[in-house]
């Protein structure tokens, strides 16, 4: 499987995008977090803490989400190379809960689909 770059259109309430980026800066890979936030609003999930040096080198970038302030919204996302939908979804669930406290468009693996 190859990187996929794929444009979605996920909207969210702008208060609600907020909280989600602000939550993930707080939880940056350089402070125990498995997030990497840069400008435009690019989010990096990676699949390690970077607690320790061998953590570090071990980790890669799994997903890279691309966010639109204007609009609110996810508009890209960046697969890496053996990821798939049914893991990003549930990286997005993960982030949407810890920084919201709901799903919003993720989906936790196992859930039945509605």
């Amino acid at each position: 499987m190859n990187i996929q770059d794929v444009r979605i259109n996920l909207k969210y309430e702008r208060a609600d995008l907020k909280t989600i980026l602000r939550y993930a800066r707080r939880r940056d890979v350089n402070h125990g977090g498995r997030y990497d936030f840069g400008l435009p609003p690019r989010l990096n999930i990676w699949t390690h803490h970077w607690i320790n040096p061998g953590c570090r080198e071990e980790s890669s970038v799994m997903f890279t989400l691309v966010f639109d302030r204007t609009t609110a919204s996810l508009k890209s996302v960046t697969m890496q190379a053996g990821y798939d939908w049914a893991i990003l979804l549930d990286e997005l669930a993960r982030l949407e809960e810890a920084a919201l406290g709901n799903v919003v468009h993720g989906q936790h693996r196992g859930e039945p689909t509605t």
